[in-house]
């Protein structure tokens, strides 16, 4: 019996005999077809890739083995091809003219709501500066009365230092006063 032994690059993949495969594709019955139908097989598998022959054994290396495992997993192109234009539904115009005014209402509908978010979005804008100006106004205002009460808090400070220095003459004073009563009390005690 022949073997046909499909490997890649990477080393053996499969092994068939011939003669399934010649069942597969229909060859069976007398062996004299059977021989007529390897012999097909092995010129069809000889444009794809190399066969060669070691007594009863059949080797064959494919080209491409993993484009035809992908092209194998996607539907046949015969398939897509054979569909027939009377197997599509003719359209309707009116359908056409449906989607036509359809898509014309959506894209007015889109034009209105971009000129509506876009007077929203310059009306927050504006809004948005005014809260800025006002911000900035109230800090600079801040800012204004911080440095004039600092400023009259220093004032304040200077005041009383000059206070505290024009009153060391009274301390002295005081002092003078206490002795002058001191002394008139004495002068009364002797007096009586």
């Amino acid at each position: 019996m022949a073997q046909v032994w499909v490997r890649n690059n990477r080393g053996m993949q499969d092994s068939k005999s011939l003669d399934e495969i010649s069942q597969a594709c229909g060859g069976g019955g007398r062996s004299g077809q059977s021989e007529g139908r390897r012999a097909t097989i092995s010129s069809a598998l000889e444009l794809e890739g190399t066969v060669s022959h070691e007594g009863d054994l059949t080797n064959f290396i494919t080209k491409n083995l993993e484009q035809k495992i992908k092209m194998s997993s996607k539907p046949s192109l015969d398939c897509r091809l054979s569909r027939r234009p009377a197997d599509i539904p003719p359209i309707d115009p009116t359908v056409l003219l449906d989607l036509q005014r359809h898509t014309q209402e959506v894209a007015h509908s889109v034009e209105i709501m971009m000129k509506s978010l876009n007077g929203t979005i310059q009306n927050m804008t504006a809004l948005s500066v005014g809260y800025i100006q006002t911000y900035r106004d109230s800090v600079d205002s801040l800012g204004e009365s911080v440095d004039m009460s600092i400023k009259g808090m220093y004032t304040l400070m200077a005041r009383c230092e000059e206070l505290d220095r024009s009153m060391q003459p009274i301390h002295t004073l005081a002092a003078q006063i206490r002795d002058i009563k001191r002394t008139l009390d004495a002068l009364e005690a002797i007096c009586k």
